[in-house]
């Protein structure tokens, strides 16, 4: 699986002093050995001011965001 945008554009010690999230849970969604989930996609837009659709590889992952989201 190629890795998400997030994670090319960002450190994931920058994104875990912004996020809260373990450098090691990190560089498992990285890697894809842990999948993306809703909640974490959702804190990453939230915090960075992307969409979605910027951040991550949402297909691949299996993501759906609802029409009002998009």
């Amino acid at each position: 699986m190629e890795q998400h945008p997030v994670f090319k554009k960002y450190t994931r010690e920058w994104l875990h002093d912004l996020t809260g999230y373990s450098k090691i849970y990190l560089s498992r969604v990285a890697s894809g050995r842990v999948p993306l989930s809703r909640s974490f996609v959702d804190r990453l837009v939230l915090n960075l001011g992307e969409p979605a659709e910027k951040l991550f590889l949402l297909d691949e992952a299996g993501i759906q965001l609802s029409t009002s989201e998009t």
